[in-house]
């Protein structure tokens, strides 16, 4: 199971919110380029790096975005704010792995198809960001009254390559993962799933393991020292 450290991007720093909102905010770099080194020189091989400010629609981060594209190519899915085959394109031409759709997913649908016609499953994946089991989009400020289960069917069908679920009840709060959710998502779907909220101590990485995961999502735990990257690593490594 792949351990994969968040990098989050608000008016060109890295930062961390609790439950999504801009006013919990907290600064740990004020230069995205050093999370991102810290978490490969610790031996990550993927990050997970948001705009934060494009997906709530208050701009974008593109000069850290570039920045970080240009030192780790292949090494890095994009999420937040890409809700066109354009922005899709685009970043994936400067060297990310993957983009996340998440908002897209439900407003322009076609751009998702779009994407994986032209750059394949692998290169695409699509975010499920839940609350109280429905559907968030437009940075969590909207949720709407669609079943999360119902929607990965959907996606899974259509041919992506895996999915990100986000329980945003518990995300940035260290409360623990919602293991309910996840267990369901499993269960649902066949498409590789990566987990991501309230991820707090290496035993919620021991429990996700044997959900049969293809990665986690770990933030503010590192961020805040609550526990290390090679911690996460051999707590994934002792799961039998």
């Amino acid at each position: 199971m792949l351990i994969i450290p968040a990098v989050d991007l608000m008016d060109g720093k890295c930062v961390r919110l609790i439950k999504g909102d801009p006013s919990k905010r907290k600064v740990y770099f004020n230069k995205p380029i050093e999370a991102a080194k810290m978490f490969f020189d610790q031996g990550a091989k993927l990050i997970h790096l948001v705009d934060l400010d494009a997906a709530i629609g208050l701009g974008a981060n593109n000069e850290s975005i570039k920045q970080i594209l240009d030192a780790y190519p292949s090494k890095v899915q994009v999420a937040g704010g890409i809700r066109t085959f354009d922005r899709a394109s685009e970043l994936l031409n400067l060297g990310a792995l993957r983009v996340v759709f998440g908002t897209a997913c439900i407003e322009n649908p076609e751009a998702v198809e779009k994407t994986i016609s032209s750059f394949g499953s692998a290169r695409v994946a699509v975010a499920l960001d839940v609350r109280g089991g429905k559907v968030a989009i437009h940075g969590w400020r909207k949720t709407l009254d669609i079943n999360y289960l119902d929607l990965a069917r959907r996606l899974e069908s259509i041919g992506v390559g895996r999915i990100v679920l986000t329980c945003v009840d518990v995300d940035g709060t260290l409360a623990g993962p919602s293991l309910r959710l996840i267990g369901d998502l499993m269960r649902a779907v066949r498409v590789p799933v990566i987990a991501s909220g309230g991820i707090q101590s290496p035993v919620d990485i021991a429990n996700l393991s044997r959900f049969g995961l293809e990665g986690v999502i770990v933030g503010i735990a590192f961020y805040e020292g609550k526990f290390s990257f090679m911690e996460a690593l051999e707590a994934a490594k002792d799961v039998g």
